[in-house]
């Protein structure tokens, strides 16, 4: 194996399985031993150079990763203090959001806590989030506020997007928010710089394609030609996706690679005017390097995106070795870029813009004797260029597959036809407009401002195909939730797809070992030898609980929900958990009672999920608009909980119970439902959803079908619903409860927390062990919480 891809694999590799299994920052010593080994083996042994250089690179990018992520003291006594501080800061860098939101980050130094200062070992980087307003700031400005700073943290669920890590890979230390601009005291503007003219460009820009434009166009036209893509609406995005074209609304190599092609014949024209030029070099050799200032410009005012990077240093070194006539390899030269931008910033790994930037690239590449096959070539450019973009776009699609998957969890299988339009349509018309209006804009406004139009025109009659691709039958994206041995399955059946054409030996014996492993990790891990387990997910200040049993069964009781609307539970925490357990259909849904914070989660899941049954104490007219709507779309059954006890008769594995008190007259919380499963005569397992004093009362009353040892506390740990009472009288071995990280409601009452204490009760909650799975194994809860990608 060559040396940048036996380094660039271990380094993947390093960086891959940290997450999971890290090392300690004390084991660097043998990371150091390894690169010693490798120089002293580096001339005599060259087998066992690259052996030990590769373990040295694997665990040295396991050790970075480990020092990436462990949070500063400073930052931790910050995030513990739970109010408002005082700070000042330099804004570093602005950006539009979708809905008139904005985004500063700022370079803070001074941060005060009811009137001190807090020692900072060094300046913070801070994220704030500004909900109405914000577009008038810019790079340099020293602004100061109050707001309350946090430490990014993880829900603690499986398969949920790693925030801190995104973070952290963007050099972000905290986050906070404010609600409007006007929570903002502006000390002083910034000194002109280049970064502030060009943040300042991007604004005015920005205002003239608001002006004369609808919405939509407006939003589209940002994203193509600034690169301002978090404009662009959700529902918007969400078609563009599942078309499979929202990539061409990313800046990318796409815009360097037309930027550079117009500007070379535009060159090309001038050089062949002037014979002693031709006579000096060919046009070939020295035209690319007087390209590359015009694509640093576009690069510099469009965001210096990970994608449009990249494309822009291979252009600089193609144009280097061109004029030394010196030929590499583009593979090679994309997996060191990789290893290079691995090097600098570990963390890139894992984003989605870096991963689908390479990998498509790679794969085109991968195909290249493919598209560029002499019964291809030889055709005219009428044929020629469709069946290329045909080959080039399928190859980009399948390398980037499971990447998207992943990051996505969604099918699009609209994109390989819908690209043969939409490309042509961007690179032919839309963006060549567009860009002539940037070079416009300094010189003839009005000319520019036409063009603009005309560029948003193009691009919403491109949202209309979109949309008329994502409604033809069978083209429309479907959302695939998977496990990480799913999705690593995936990625090597797509990875055997691309390289065994290129293995000459052995390759029926590595197709078999191959297929193996896909089958392995696709089946992997297996089923728990488990009876009956309970999954208390952790939702923040909410509640979703999935009940299994060895037969394959599920239930799920509620569906969390967070109050804001910008962060759906069901579709960022819960499908991926599912996804994560191997859980593609729900038996059952329980509803305990239709409050935001149990129902909200279950919209995305009820669309997505086949479910078998609805179960609820009210009327279909009474429950929320969004579950009705969802329950009648997708035709579940809905099944009214009758007052009183009332078995389930599908569940298999033990005796499945629901109890409706009926006390609508006590309020929403006290007529939650309760669902009891009687797993032996020794066992049992009590939910008790939101119920009060009043609800407790009467579920006491009307007596339990058996015996509890396992108890989810009632309304997250409330003072007010008798848990004393309510533990003296059933006993149970273990309680449960779900709460947010530092709650506004102080979940779990501490009158609750030490009275389980004093009666040797473990509690475990989900705010402090992130989501927990009870397993009943040899008469005796067993308790595990998610901790680095496993239960443990």
């Amino acid at each position: 194996m060559q040396l940048v891809p036996a380094v660039l694999i271990a380094t993947i590799t390093g960086l891959a399985v940290a997450p999971f299994y890290h090392l300690p920052l004390s084991c660097s010593w043998l990371a150091v031993a390894m690169g010693l080994f490798a120089a002293v083996c580096l001339r005599k042994f060259p087998k066992l150079f690259t052996v030990s250089l590769f373990i040295f690179f694997l665990l040295g990018a396991n050790l970075r990763y480990t020092s990436l992520l462990t949070p500063r003291e400073d930052l931790s006594f910050i995030d513990h203090l739970a109010h408002k501080t005082t700070f000042t800061g330099t804004v570093i860098n602005a950006r539009a959001l979708t809905g008139g939101r904005s985004q500063l980050d700022l370079f803070v130094e001074s941060v005060i806590s009811q009137s001190r200062p807090v020692n900072l070992s060094k300046p913070l980087a801070v994220r704030l989030y500004i909900e109405e307003g914000g577009d008038g700031f810019f790079p340099g400005d020293v602004l100061r506020l109050k707001s309350r700073l946090r430490l990014s943290r993880l829900f603690g669920s499986p398969g949920e997007f790693d925030w801190p890590r995104y973070l952290a890979s963007q050099h972000i230390d905290m986050t906070a928010w404010v609600e409007s601009n006007v929570d903002l005291e502006l000390l002083g503007r910034g000194a002109d710089t280049p970064k502030r003219f060009v943040s300042q460009w991007r604004s005015t820009v920005a205002r003239t394609l608001q002006t004369g434009m609808s919405v939509t166009g407006s939003q589209l036209t940002r994203a193509l030609l600034l690169g301002e893509g978090k404009v662009i609406p959700d529902d918007v995005r969400s078609i563009l996706s599942k078309c499979g074209v929202s990539h061409l609304f990313a800046i990318s190599g796409l815009h360097l690679g037309l930027i550079a092609l117009f500007s070379y014949r535009l060159l090309f024209y001038l050089y062949c005017c002037f014979p002693r030029l031709l006579a000096w070099q060919p046009p070939q050799r020295i035209l690319p390097i007087f390209i590359i200032p015009l694509l640093f410009v576009y690069l510099s005012f469009t965001g210096d995106a990970i994608a449009t990077r990249r494309a822009f240093v291979i252009a600089v070194l193609g144009a280097v070795f061109l004029i030394w006539r010196y030929y590499v390899n583009p593979l090679q030269l994309l997996l060191s870029l990789a290893l290079l931008s691995l090097l600098a910033n570990p963390l890139l790994l894992w984003q989605a813009g870096w991963q689908l930037s390479f990998a498509g690239a790679a794969g085109i590449l991968l195909w290249r004797p493919w598209w560029q096959h002499k019964s291809i070539v030889s055709r005219s450019i009428y044929m020629r260029f469709p069946i290329q973009l045909f080959v080039v776009t399928l190859a980009a699609m399948l390398a980037t597959f499971p990447l998207v998957l992943m990051n996505f969890h969604l099918l699009a299988p609209a994109g390989l036809i819908a690209n043969l339009v939409c490309v042509p349509i961007i690179t032919l018309c839309a963006m060549p407009i567009g860009l002539l209006g940037l070079i416009f804009f300094p010189v003839i406004p009005h000319i520019a401002t036409s063009l603009f139009q005309f560029c948003g025109v193009i691009l919403e009659l491109l949202l209309r195909l979109a949309e008329w691709f994502v409604a033809l039958p069978g083209l429309g994206g479907v959302p695939r939730f998977l496990s990480s041995g799913q999705y690593l399955a995936v990625g090597l059946v797509v990875l055997t797809l691309f390289l065994f054409p290129r293995i000459q030996k052995n390759r029926f014996g590595l197709g078999v070992v191959f297929g193996f492993i896909i089958i392995g990790l696709w089946l992997f891990p297996p089923k728990s030898g488990a009876p009956i387990s309970l999954t208390m997910f952790s939702v923040g200040q909410g509640e979703s609980l999935l009940l299994r049993n060895q037969l394959g069964q599920s239930v799920l009781v509620d569906g969390g929900g967070l109050y804001s609307n910008r962060f759906d539970v069901g579709e960022r925490l819960l499908a991926p958990a599912l996804g994560e357990l191997k859980v593609n259909h729900l038996d059952a849904v329980v509803l305990t009672h239709d409050h935001p914070d149990h129902r909200k989660g279950l919209v995305y899941l009820l669309d997505n999920f086949p479910v078998g049954r609805f179960y609820t104490g009210h009327q279909l007219h009474e429950l929320h608009p969004s579950l009705r709507h969802v329950l009648r779309r997708n035709d579940i059954s809905l099944e009214i909980a009758a007052s009183g006890w009332r078995r389930l008769q599908f569940w298999d594995e033990g005796d499945l119970f629901i109890y409706n008190g009926a006390m609508k007259g006590f309020g929403e919380n006290n007529s939650s439902l309760v669902v009891y499963l009687r797993v032996d005569h020794e066992n049992g397992l009590l939910l008790t959803g939101d119920l009060e004093r009043d609800g407790i009362l009467d579920l006491l009353e009307a007596s339990l079908p058996g015996p509890v040892t396992l108890l989810k506390l009632p309304h997250h740990g409330s003072r007010y619903s008798l848990t004393d009472r309510l533990v003296d009288v059933l006993e149970p071995q273990i309680c449960l409860v779900s709460v947010g990280y530092q709650n506004r409601y102080h979940f779990p009452a501490t009158a609750v927390v030490n009275d389980l204490k004093e009666k040797n009760i473990p509690l475990y909650r989900t705010d402090m062990a992130g989501t927990i799975d009870a397993q009943l194994l040899e008469n005796k809860w067993q308790i595990k919480h998610w901790e680095r990608g496993l239960f443990r």
